[in-house]
């Protein structure tokens, strides 16, 4: 790994990490009012949708750092 990739991998790293933490944040607050009926279902969908997020983020921003390197 050149040193450009480790560059690339730690920008996206911390920016899929900060965005991920502003949507699992937004999904508490908009899942709180669940009735208890549906409140394990809609865990289980913010879990999935958090790390689907984090790794769409995680590789888009990768490939755009290292776009932008050359």
């Amino acid at each position: 790994m050149t040193p450009g990739e480790r560059r690339a991998s730690r920008v996206a790293r911390w920016s899929a990490f900060g965005s991920t933490l502003l949507v699992g944040v937004y999904l508490a607050v908009m899942l709180r009012p669940l009735p208890p009926v549906w409140r394990g279902t809609g865990r289980t969908l913010a879990a999935l949708t958090i790390v689907i997020w984090y790794y769409l983020t995680y590789r888009i921003v990768k490939r755009v750092a290292l776009e932008w390197q050359k």
